[in-house]
């Protein structure tokens, strides 16, 4: 990381300084690095970049824009008391830097809740405590941009520079020009059925969702971490009623997520720069088996789950009026219609081809992310592939 900060302190140096012009509304700005997005990744950077500042290891001139007026982290489905997959000491600055005032314990210090954090005897802290983390960060960023969309990305041959043309309230046409660009934009929902109104809802939306006013059958689909979280999540809100949940995947079984010594190695500095350097079809065959590595229930949350479902099915009492849960694997839904009694699924029993159609008051998807719905440019597409 240093030596990388040194050889861009040295291109800063030997370009002309920071300007900003104006010729109507349009203004200019030349940085020596652009990030789009001010997620996790971004964040990472922009923190270990104002550290690297701080000590005189670089004077690198970076802007992160970002269109949102804060950190939102996956705020759409943060469910009650749902926690990280990783380890409080993964966080932006940590595994590169440990002294780095920007780390999770620091915020804990700062905002008087380490010892009690200690006293918890856990290490892995709620999504909600790690998002107030990232915008704890966020605000001491002077090169973190909110409220900053990004409408296009371009490349100018000419000048060998990156071309980023933004908007926002103050600034209705800015433009930023740099040598290297990082896109750290986040990614989107695969599901394609979550406009249809009113029945379907990615879960990256269900704490906003209108969930009809009688609830008796619901399905989720997916099965991974959401998912998992989903059907809790529907337990809880539920907790008193004969609602039916349906929860099925396409793949073989639920998966856990692996955690294992071994492949926990998968994150480590050595092990990326390894893979960077592999050719790009080992590349997407390491990501293809390795899935399990990123992707997967974890082992607290599945058995949590796995015996909550037990105590349901066995321990309630006669009479009693609790939600119930069907769980169902190898089962790929073909199609899902807006009707006037429901969302009309068409599903298939991938093991024997059979399809098979239900009606459900809502159906929720937690099919996962696509990277490529959030930010599109074809310019920057053809460069990176």
């Amino acid at each position: 990381m240093e030596h990388l900060l040194r050889k861009y302190s040295a291109q800063a140096r030997t370009r002309e300084a920071s300007y900003v012009t104006s010729n109507m509304t349009r203004h200019i700005v030349e940085n020596d690095l652009i990030g789009v997005g001010a997620g996790p990744a971004n964040l990472s950077l922009s923190a270990l970049l104002s550290t690297a500042r701080e000590r005189g290891l670089t004077s690198v001139r970076a802007a992160f824009l970002e269109k949102n007026q804060a950190v939102f982290w996956h705020s759409g489905q943060i469910f009650p008391g749902t926690l990280m997959q990783t380890e409080f000491y993964r966080d932006l600055v940590t595994p590169i830097d440990p002294t780095n005032r920007f780390s999770f314990l620091n915020f804990l210090k700062v905002n008087g809740r380490l010892d009690q954090f200690f006293c918890s005897s856990t290490i892995y802290p709620t999504r909600r405590e790690f998002e107030d983390y990232f915008n704890w960060v966020a605000r001491q960023m002077a090169d973190v941009l909110f409220a900053t969309n990004v409408h296009s990305v371009d490349y100018n041959p000419e000048t060998n520079l990156f071309v980023v043309e933004v908007e926002n309230e103050t600034q209705p046409q800015w433009r930023y020009e740099s040598k290297h660009i990082v896109l750290g934009c986040g990614a989107g929902p695969k599901s394609t059925n979550a406009s249809l109104s009113g029945r379907v809802v990615d879960v990256s939306a269900l704490l906003a969702f209108d969930f009809p006013n009688s609830l008796r059958r619901v399905l989720v689909v997916g099965g991974g971490q959401s998912a998992a979280e989903c059907v809790n999540y529907l337990l809880d809100q539920y907790a008193e009623t004969e609602t039916q949940i349906t929860w099925v995947t396409s793949e073989t079984a639920f998966r856990a997520l692996d955690i294992s010594n071994f492949s926990r190695e998968t994150y480590s500095a050595s092990y990326t720069s390894a893979f960077a350097a592999l050719p790009k079809p080992y590349r997407e065959k390491i990501i293809h088996d390795d899935r399990s590595v990123a992707s997967g229930i974890t082992p607290l949350v599945a058995q949590a789950l796995y015996q909550r479902l037990y105590r349901l099915k066995y321990f309630t009492p006669p009479g009693t009026a609790n939600p119930s849960v069907h769980v169902q694997a190898n089962t790929e839904v073909l199609e899902i219609r807006d009707e006037a009694k429901g969302a009309m699924v068409t599903a298939r029993s991938l093991p024997t081809g059979q399809t098979s159609v239900d009606v459900f008051d809502c159906v929720i998807l937690c099919t996962g992310l696509d990277d490529e719905t959030v930010f599109h440019s074809p310019i920057i597409g053809a460069q990176l592939k």
